[in-house]
């Protein structure tokens, strides 16, 4: 087995072997914008962030706990009756400190159900690149890196994101030189990129450039055996 998979096609992290999965700490990336989102949520004081894949299963969790936010989009938009969209921009501490937050989304929060049963599972962004790479180097090879892509697509946003992670824990892969080419100018590239372009379509350009932050949280959301996000 090789010390780094990437799979940047939702095909790939849609057929993931159990046995690899098992052995692997894998990152998730959504760059725009679950996991962006998800990590703006905990710096901002939310308890945890419950990722669900569909909306009636986030639904019936809001059913158990009353207190907890409803959280998630479909194409983008925020969905009927639901406390949050999926936009970092929404998740301010007013609203979200000491909240349990219940999230589902049309692209992230799949990419991360398809990963359970992994060793371990982080979430990672340009906001907390290298908290993520430094967690990933502590918990050592295998590692599988997962792009949740663009309904079904390659998603460059979230491919800058692995090159990036790639290059941080020294191997060789080829979208290593893709996030050298655009890191000088990552919120250009986003805004570029089809999820960015859906964005700017219905209106929520803003959240561009909050998302092509590098670095902003050194926080480290994981994956508990609850199925909750947390920053441990």
């Amino acid at each position: 087995m090789k010390d780094l998979e990437i799979c940047y096609l939702p095909v790939q992290w849609l057929t993931l072997n159990s046995e690899q999965l098992h052995t692997s700490a894998c990152a998730v990336i959504d760059v725009i914008r679950a996991t962006s989102t998800i990590v703006t949520a905990l710096a901002h004081g939310a308890t945890c962030v419950q990722p669900v894949a569909s909306v009636a299963e986030a639904e019936a969790l809001k059913e158990q706990n009353q207190s907890a936010l409803l959280a998630g989009e479909r194409g983008g938009k925020p969905l009927p009756g639901f406390d949050l969209g999926n936009s970092p921009h929404e998740v301010t501490a007013e609203r979200v400190k000491d909240r349990r937050i219940i999230l589902t989304t049309t692209n992230g929060t799949q990419a991360l159900a398809a990963c359970f049963g992994a060793r371990a599972i982080v979430t990672a962004s340009l906001l907390n690149l290298d908290a993520v790479a430094a967690s990933l180097r502590e918990l050592g090879p295998p590692w599988m890196i997962v792009c949740a892509g663009y309904e079904g697509q390659f998603g460059l946003d979230d491919a800058i994101v692995a090159g990036a992670l790639a290059e941080a824990l020294d191997q060789d892969h080829s979208l290593i030189s893709l996030y050298h080419s655009v890191q000088n100018d990552l919120t250009e590239t986003l805004r570029g990129s089809a999820a960015g372009q859906e964005l700017q379509k219905i209106g929520m350009e803003n959240d561009i450039p909050f998302c092509a932050q590098l670095n902003l949280f050194s926080l480290v959301p994981t994956l508990g055996t609850d199925g909750t996000l947390r920053c441990l």
